[in-house]
Formats: C-alpha cells, sequence, structure tokens
C-alpha cells in the first residue's frame, strides 16, 4: 500500500525534468551561435583598433631616494634601515603596492604591503616573522 504513493510521485518528478531539457539546448545553441559569430568579428577587427596591454611589471632595483615618492615612505624609514637596503617593486597597480627589501647579500629581509584605496601600511620582518607595522597613513 505504501508503495503505490511512491509511484505517482516518481512520475510527476520525471515529467517536469522532462520538459526543460527540452526547451535549453535551444537557447544554449542560440547563445553559442552569438559568442562564436561576436568572437569572429573581434578577431577580423584592424590591429589598430586593440588597445595596447599594460606593460609588464617593473621588477628592478631602487635606491632609498627612488621611494621618497610614495606616500608610505616616511613610515617605512622610522622601521627599517632603508638607506641600507636595496628595494625592489614586486606590484605597482591602483589597488595595491608591494615592495621587497634586500640587503648587501641579496636576501630578501623585509616586505612592505601599501593598499592605496584605504591608505593602510603593513611591514613584516621577513627574517624574524615579525609585523612591524599595521596601521593607516
Amino acid at each position: 500500500m505504501k508503495k503505490w504513493w511512491l509511484l505517482p510521485a516518481l512520475a510527476i518528478v520525471l515529467a517536469a525534468c522532462g520538459n526543460n531539457e527540452e526547451s535549453q539546448p535551444k537557447e544554449e545553441e542560440e547563445i553559442a551561435k552569438d559568442t562564436i559569430e561576436s568572437e569572429e568579428e573581434s578577431v577580423t577587427s584592424p590591429d589598430s583598433e586593440i588597445a595596447p596591454e599594460d606593460e609588464p611589471e617593473d621588477h628592478s632595483a631602487s635606491s632609498a631616494s627612488d621611494l621618497s615618492g610614495y606616500e608610505e615612505s616616511a613610515v617605512l624609514g622610522e622601521h627599517m634601515p632603508i638607506d641600507k637596503l636595496t628595494s625592489h617593486m614586486e606590484t605597482d597597480n591602483p589597488g595595491k603596492r608591494i615592495i621587497l627589501f634586500e640587503n648587501g647579500r641579496g636576501e630578501k629581509v623585509y616586505k612592505s604591503i601599501f593598499i592605496k584605496h584605504d591608505r593602510f601600511l603593513k611591514i613584516i620582518d621577513l627574517k624574524d616573522d615579525q609585523l612591524l607595522y599595521k596601521d593607516k597613513l
């Protein structure tokens, strides 16, 4: 007697699943055709219309005088000897700036992370694995 209610319930579930499957492939095919057409149009566009990509980030070394143009340079000078270190810009994009500092032997000693929007600075001592500074400017 308990099995009789199971048969109509399964029939309803299967019928409901069957209706959605028939309509979806048609929509997906139309979407696929539209994306293929737009991709073909973008491929055939002239090279002069394509915007140049951003240049790769500069990972070159810089001295303490180069850091003076940055907002966080005063705080960096208070918490580490930047005149004895070489700085390497790891990331400098509109959102954040990450600078690694190396000693004379080429070992990475400090790392500074500056979030530009919030004006938030973190200075990390990589040798001792300590947080030296964590605050807004």
